[in-house]
């Protein structure tokens, strides 16, 4: 049981389902009913946008090392291409287009520029603002285009507030890796240090959550001012010697926190 929920975490089904939440969250707040095959979008495409960007020097960077487990999650990677592929007949053209810019970025994340010898995330600061721009398109731009609604004020404004979320969501992982990265990315906790970065979570969700108050965004402002308070309970505590899964199994399950106790409350 250790072992498979190890590699549950480490193969980024827990990513899947927290983006899986995050789009459904969206869907219950726009009043939308998705098909089960656009469910499984919003699982299968962070699923293999997050193992390529992980697993792909494995694959085409000739690393030699080639565990049972990689090939375990190259079956699963065939699977989710597949599957991805098969629901893609039924997606409209506007869904093609943000899936992608996604897609875009998850090359530009993970392969050098022409010219370059480092990719999107090498540009100093850029990291944590791609992650979050992904997310925004997966989760709220995509199920909106999927039910034909038109992107208006009130969408922008929602996906802005989701950007917010996200952006503090990543911060844990940024603190946690603060001796690993690189020093030219330029993260947060590496221009301002941990605890500058944790008043700038602060001062985000703050945002975050006057932009709930002033939109009327969601149908209950005190579950999002509650997830508000857990994810800044998570990124005071965070810190550079952190557990095997505080970031990667708590923080990433807020999302899945949220969609349970959204659907609860209905």
């Amino acid at each position: 049981m250790s072992k498979l929920f190890d590699n549950y975490v480490k193969f980024n089904f827990h990513v899947g389902l927290a983006v899986l939440s995050l789009a459904s969250i969206t869907s219950l707040d726009f009043g939308i009913n998705h098909k089960f095959y656009h469910q499984l979008i919003f699982f299968t495409a962070p699923f293999l946008a997050y193992n390529f960007i992980k697993f792909h020097k494995f694959f085409f960077e000739g690393v030699e090392h080639r565990s049972r487990t990689v090939g375990f999650l190259l079956g699963f990677f065939i699977l989710g291409i597949f599957l991805f592929l098969v629901q893609g007949f039924y997606l409209p053209s506007s869904s093609w287009i943000i899936l992608f810019f996604t897609l875009l970025l998850v090359l530009l994340y993970g392969f050098p520029l022409p010219g370059f010898k480092f990719n999107f995330r090498g540009f100093k600061g850029l990291k944590i603002h791609l992650v979050a721009l992904s997310w925004v398109l997966t989760t709220v731009f995509l199920p909106l285009s999927l039910s034909g609604q038109s992107f208006n004020e009130f969408s922008l404004v929602y996906g802005l507030q989701r950007y917010l979320f996200v952006l503090v969501a990543t911060l844990p992982f940024e603190i946690r890796d603060l001796k690993l990265d690189d020093p030219n990315l330029s993260t947060w906790p590496q221009k301002w240090g941990i605890q500058k970065t944790q008043w700038l979570g602060g001062l985000f969700l703050l945002l975050f959550v006057f932009l709930e108050i002033y939109h009327s965004i969601s149908s209950n402002f005190l579950l999002v001012f509650g997830m508000a308070i857990l994810l800044m309970g998570f990124v005071l505590k965070s810190k550079v010697n952190q557990s095997k899964y505080f970031s990667s199994f708590w923080v990433e399950g807020v999302p899945i926190l949220w969609l349970f106790l959204k659907y609860i409350t209905i």
